[in-house]
């Protein structure tokens, strides 16, 4: 666990870094893009501006020349006064013009516009100023082709000049943004592209790390297949070569129990096949543990009386019970129904409750075994007078390995572990109910009919009663 969190936070912080960099980058791009934009409109409308006033030039340059050739021919003071109108409108156009951020060829061309413009205008002025007192309009027409004209001309070709001139740059303008686009936007992918260059590190770092993990987990597994497969291999073993000569022990120490004459060696004989029974207890809890734990564990169905298992099981412990001073009681209620259970593993149930129950109860104690109806299921339960359990305990004592060291008793640890598995296989719940001092009471339930078959989730711990 300590080391997949640092691994969790790493990977985490790792893909928080890219996810971060796209979106800076992301954000940059679009940042850039619209102050280019921006700039490339500013820089295009006053563009479009300049060449706005430039025609406006040319407009009023065009109406100066016609309106004074009409004046000079027909001296209407109308058409002087729409004079001074273009002039003012000219001169307005030109002072727009240098306003503007022009360039130096720019300038040039105003420059010559405006020149143009002066010696047209003073040539113009002076025709003008001689009009009222002409009275013949040829001359003046003879003067207005000869002096006018080629100024009118001059200031029409710089003004056309300077409109070409800006065209011109309008047309450079626009392509020089272009290519300031094209450039930018190659930056960009440049960008993206080191962005997903860095994404794809990181994520092959991540995958490399995941996929060494992976690996080793794997190798643990393979690891741990060969240790069950050798710890199957040693319980073949102990259950072919050590449970057949207990078995013969058994049965020549109960020969030799029978049939010595001597006091003393009917006991020697009693204690050698005890001894004998004993290990071959241990022997057959090993293997229902490892059958368990292989999922192997099988159990065979058949109607059974609930009474009838709990008189067995009662004779079974009787002499045992007598022994030591213990009541062993039992007591069923009526309505108990035949149940669909294998015969064998239930008294092995009640067997593990019972022996514990006489292990731990004093003497002049008392044993109570009982059955009743429950709902759809028959609940049985192992009460004692003993010591009973700490609160703190009872969430374990269903675990394997678990002991009850309060009489200072030995045992394997695993006849309870065993029994709740028994149990859950066949669809029930097992639990306890103690207190420290106040003695214990082991409850079981097996359901009517037989369920599906599912594997229930175990049950850990049943409040203690009140």
């Amino acid at each position: 666990m300590r080391r997949r969190l640092p691994f969790e936070i790493t990977a985490t912080l790792g893909y928080a870094i890219v996810a971060l960099l796209l979106a800076a980058g992301m954000a940059h791009s679009i940042r850039l893009l619209s102050a280019l934009a921006e700039e490339h409109v500013r820089q295009l409308r006053a563009k479009e501006h300049e060449v706005e006033l430039a025609e406006q030039l040319r407009w009023n340059s065009e109406l100066i020349a016609s309106d004074g050739r009409a004046y000079l021919l027909s001296g209407d003071p109308a058409l002087l006064a729409r004079i001074e109108t273009s002039l003012s409108r000219f001169d307005e156009s030109a002072r727009g013009l240098r306003d503007t951020t022009l360039r130096a060829s720019e300038l040039a061309l105003v420059d010559d516009v405006e020149g143009a413009a002066a010696r047209f205008q003073e040539t113009q002025a002076s025709l003008v100023a001689e009009r009222p007192r002409v009275h013949d309009a040829g001359d003046l027409e003879q003067r207005f082709e000869n002096e006018l004209l080629p100024r009118s001309r001059e200031l029409r070709d710089a003004v056309h000049r300077m409109v070409a001139g800006e065209e011109a740059s309008f047309d450079e303008v626009y392509a020089q943004t272009s290519r300031e686009r094209h450039r930018v936007e190659a930056r960009l992918y440049g960008l993206l592209f080191l962005l997903v260059l860095g994404g794809g590190i990181v994520a092959w770092y991540f995958a490399r790390i995941l996929g060494r993990s992976y690996r080793q987990e794997q190798a643990a597994h393979r690891t741990a297949r060969r240790a069950v497969g050798a710890r199957d291999e040693v319980m073949g073993i102990v259950a072919h070569d050590l449970r057949n000569p207990l078995g013969a022990i058994t049965m020549q120490a109960a020969q030799l129990r029978r049939t010595a004459e001597p006091e003393k060696a009917r006991r020697q004989a009693a204690a050698i096949e005890n001894i004998a029974m004993r290990m071959e207890y241990l022997i057959r809890s090993m293997l229902d543990v490892a059958t368990l734990e292989a999922g192997r564990f099988a159990i065979t169905r058949a109607l059974c009386d609930p009474r009838d298992l709990l008189r067995e099981t009662v004779e079974m412990f009787r002499a045992l019970a007598e022994s030591k001073h213990i009541h062993l009681e039992m007591s069923a209620d009526e309505d108990c129904v035949e149940l669909p259970v294998d015969r064998e593993r239930i008294l092995e149930v009640l067997a593990n409750l019972v022996g514990n129950a006489l292990r731990l109860t004093p003497l002049e104690g008392r044993v109570i075994l009982s059955a009743r109806r429950a709902g759809d299921a028959i609940m049985m339960s192992v009460a004692d007078t003993g010591p009973g359990i700490a609160r703190e305990h009872l969430p374990h004592v269903f675990d394997r390995f678990w002991k009850h060291d309060a009489c200072g008793t030995k045992g394997t640890g695993l006849g309870l572990f065993i029994a709740r598995s028994i149990v859950e296989a066949h669809g029930g719940r097992i639990w306890v109910e103690s207190d420290a001092g106040a003695g214990a009471i082991f409850y079981f339930t097996l359901p009517i009919t037989a369920p599906a078959e599912t594997t229930e989730p175990p049950v850990e711990a049943v409040p203690a009663r009140a």
